[in-house]
């Protein structure tokens, strides 16, 4: 035991508890020094074994103090003179240094034997007072020396070999010491851990013999009779090893102690005259362990049986269109005793109806005369009869016996499958999400039966569509994006899909269903300013208010992930952003204070108000020029909105626009037209710029530079710049709004081109199919898609059928005999609502 003493400790300061455990309940512990060799600086109370400080001395740095002490049960004697006592034990009282110290005085885990080995098990840990790493060590008491072992530096103990229970060799409770000791030359100290090892219901129950066999046992012994008895054994131990008895045949029976009993009257002439079946023995353990064994129990037979259908109700299918002499099915039946076997219909005979049966074979057909199925099914009672062969010299009965069979009508495939929720389908799926993501579940209905009535599911291909955008699970009706969609891309803010339910019949019969897939926006794209630097020229004099120039950003992202504010910071010179403010919403910067400087240098920042915001810096420069200097003056700085059909021809000119040199002597200018940063700011050279003289003042022509197209870019802002030529050039800016008008250049597509079937007979206006096209335009009634069936010679179909013009749907105008014609072709025509601005069109609309 080791203890440390402060070096000045004062008189009666406690340094050391004295701790014996006594098994007795009433122990009567007492605590003395045996020897002292710290010179009587030491002493202890008798009753709490309190070890605590003599004497006003200092104690000495790094000095060892000894005591020898032990523990007496003075409720315990040995002899007159001697009480129960504990080995000297020694105590080692450092001056300055106090030993590590265990959290806990004592540790205990408990382990199922099934723990896995290197498993943690517990965790005991040491403080060291002189702040020095620590090493822990363990160490078995009695057996289970390297069953367990300890991190040396972690303190965590773990399991170093494999543990069962049922093993006599190894120990149920291990006691073990782990000791702490300080690192270069500290104190160390112990402390007793108990590891208790639980049993785990791993042996499952086992039979003395794996089969049991009962002979010569009559078949008309009374329920209840004892027939044998079985025995299993299970290695565990308490609840683990209970077992309980169970059989498999509801002939039979067994109590707790494993005898087998009849529980109803046997039949020699079932199962070749024996029983046999599966005695299981299950353990009472948590989850519960099974054993098992056969028993076979052989009877003696007697003359007592019927035929036996071998199943007692039959059920074959039969086309509806089936022809006579067509066979149905086969009866069955066997006679336990041996004898022969004739088959009848109930009442006697072998005709019954539409059917026939043999009397031998037992094979029912159709009957040989015309015939015909009009039900869904029949129900046929039929008759096995034995002819008493087996048992001359014993009962010579007749015996009867009668089976079902119902013949079932088979359903034809007349039915397609029907998306009856099609029109409720409105799914969102967030741009940005995985490939897979989960989009809408479809589920389509077919009113037939059997495969018939069994439906699949597959994407359709849109027209013009490179791949598909989406899957479709064809067992469930899950439908995933099969891509990562980009609303402000190629995608879109809608995606239309079409999910094609087939069945499997032969042949198979479709349905569609189409809708579309909203775009949910994410913010993913920062503000774009609609140039790359701005540059402005100011007049020196310029009034404080005076709006100097604006800066424009747009963002792809929709409400508030497209909703941009505007901030200014300062370039190089801090002082700069003294002289300038930015409206937040509108991007003007405005003058705060008179110039004094040539040029000034900013930095504009346009943040959208998505979550996270994103955003995007661009530079300002504004230069200061002469009072006398004028820069361009425009007629207009903003020209529009000019409103022009997106057919409009390349190389046509959209606005002429003017400005001003502002030098009164030299009208000379010079015109730009700024490329943006985006599409809508002319970053692809959608339009280009042609500067002409007329009249004394020069013009500048903005034209068309290539195709444009409504259903892509809607509107476009460009950035027109105008320099005079002064001694010192000055520049100013306009900005012309141009907005796109949709014509009708889009023709309409059908999803997909379909097969179709209608039964023979069925009444005028049955409804077929539903064709559906799809028209790419951007407004009505350019978009709007109207059906019509072509009226031409070859269309071999149009007398036969008539369409809905507006919703697709197809019926018929006849009935129709399968016999006469099997098959039409039927020619549909998809035309959208408004006259054709395609070349050539004659002023029709666009058809497919």
């Amino acid at each position: 035991m080791q203890a440390v003493v402060q070096l000045n400790a004062p008189p009666n300061t406690p340094v050391f508890t004295l701790q014996a455990r006594d098994p007795d309940t009433d122990h009567n512990i007492h605590y003395f020094i045996v020897r002292d060799r710290t010179g009587g600086r030491f002493e202890v109370d008798e009753r709490s074994g309190v070890v605590r400080t003599r004497g006003t001395d200092l104690f000495q740095l790094d000095m060892e103090y000894v005591l020898y002490v032990k523990a007496e049960d003075q409720n315990g004697r040995v002899d007159d003179k001697r009480f129960q006592s504990t080995p000297e034990e020694r105590l080692s009282i450092v001056g300055g240094k106090r030993a590590p110290q265990f959290y806990m005085p004592s540790y205990e885990a408990e382990i199922p034997e099934n723990q896995k080995k290197d498993s943690d098990i517990i965790s005991v840990k040491a403080k060291s007072f002189a702040d020095r790493e620590i090493r822990y060590t363990l160490k078995a008491q009695g057996q289970g020396a390297g069953t367990f072992n300890i991190g040396p530096t972690s303190g965590i103990v773990k399991l170093a070999k494999e543990l069962d229970f049922e093993d006599l060799r190894q120990p149920h409770v291990y006691s073990l010491v782990v000791t702490a000791t300080e690192d270069s030359g500290g104190f160390s100290t112990s402390v007793e851990l108990t590891i208790r090892v639980t049993d785990v219901n791993d042996n499952a129950p086992k039979f003395e013999l794996p089969d049991y066999q009962a002979h010569n046992v009559d078949e008309d012994i009374p329920p209840g009779t004892s027939i044998l008895k079985v025995k299993a054994m299970d290695a565990d131990s308490g609840t683990n090893a209970e077992i309980e008895y169970f059989v498999s045949d509801d002939h039979f029976s067994v109590d707790p102690s494993g005898i087998i009993s009849n529980n109803k009257q046997l039949d020699a002439d079932n199962n070749n005259a024996y029983y046999e079946f599966v005695v299981t023995a299950k353990d009472k353990g948590e989850p519960a362990k099974t054993g098992t064994a056969t028993v076979r129990v052989y009877t003696k037979n007697k003359n007592d049986e019927e035929p036996k259908f071998s199943q007692q109700v039959y059920t074959p299918n039969v086309d509806e269109n089936a022809g006579p002499n067509t066979l149905v099915t086969t009866v069955v039946a066997s006679d336990k005793d041996g004898d022969n076997v004739r088959f009848g219909f109930v009442g006697g005979g072998t005709s019954s109806g539409q059917f026939v049966i043999e009397e031998i074979t037992g094979v029912i057909r159709l009957h040989n005369k015309p015939i015909s199925l009009d039900r869904d099914k029949y129900e046929l009672n039929v008759t096995a009869m034995d002819d008493g062969a087996c048992c001359v010299n014993g009962d010579t009965t007749i015996h009867t016996s009668t089976a079902v069979v119902v013949v079932f009508i088979t359903d034809v495939n007349d039915n397609k499958p029907i998306f009856k929720d099609c029109g409720t389908y409105y799914p969102k799926v967030e741009e940005g999400a995985p490939n897979g993501s989960p989009v809408i579940k479809v589920h389509a209905t077919d009113e037939d039966k059997g495969v018939n009535g069994q439906v699949k599911y597959s994407i359709v291909q849109q027209p013009n569509q490179k791949g598909t955008k989406f899957t479709v699970d064809e067992e469930t009706g899950e439908v995933s994006t099969n891509k990562v969609f980009d609303r402000e891309g190629d995608d879109g803010k809608f995606v239309s899909v079409t999910v094609k339910a087939t069945d499997q019949g032969e042949p198979s019969l479709e349905g569609v269903c189409s809708f579309t897939v909203e775009i949910t926006d994410v913010n993913d794209n920062p503000p774009l300013f609609d140039r790359q630097k701005y540059v402005e020229n100011v007049k020196q004099d310029a009034s404080i208010g005076t709006n100097i120039l604006r800066v424009s950003a747009s963002d792809e992202d929709a409400d508030n992930n497209g909703a941009i504010v505007y901030t200014l910071n300062s370039g190089s010179n801090p002082a700069d952003l003294d002289y300038f403010e930015i409206q937040p919403e509108s991007g003007w910067i405005v003058l705060r204070k008179p110039l004094d400087r040539e040029t000034y240098k900013l930095e504009a920042t346009a943040q959208d108000k998505g979550i996270p915001p994103l955003s995007r810096s661009v530079e300002v420069q504004i230069d200061v020029v002469d009072r006398a200097n004028n820069p361009p003056v425009w007629d207009h700085v903003v020209y529009g909105p000019i409103f022009i059909r997106e057919n409009f021809p390349v190389g046509a000119k959209v606005v002429s626009v003017k400005a001003s040199s502002g030098i009164d002597n030299n009208p000379t200018v010079f015109y730009r037209l700024m490329p943006g940063s985006t599409a809508q700011t002319n970053k692809f050279h959608t339009f280009y710029l042609q500067q002409r003289p007329d009249n004394g003042f020069t013009w500048a022509d903005i034209k068309v530079n290539h195709p444009l197209d409504y259903e892509t870019i809607k509107e476009y802002n460009l950035t027109i710049r105008v320099e005079n030529n002064g001694a010192q050039q000055l520049a100013s800016e306009a900005t012309v709004y141009i907005q796109l008008e949709d014509v009708n250049d889009e023709i309409p597509l059908f999803t997909e081109r379909e097969q179709e079937t209608v039964l023979e007979g069925e009444p005028i206006g049955t409804k077929v199919t539903q064709v559906n096209a799809i028209d790419k335009d951007g407004t009505f009634p350019n978009n709007q898609v109207y059906y019509f069936i072509v009226d031409s010679p070859r269309n071999e179909g149009k007398d036969y059928f008539e369409i809905n013009k507006e919703t697709g749907e197809v019926f018929t105008q006849v009935v129709f005999d399968r016999e006469k014609q099997g098959a039409y072709a039927l020619e549909i025509e998809a035309r959208d609502g408004a006259p054709s601005a395609r070349p050539n069109s004659d002023n029709e609309p666009n058809s497919e």
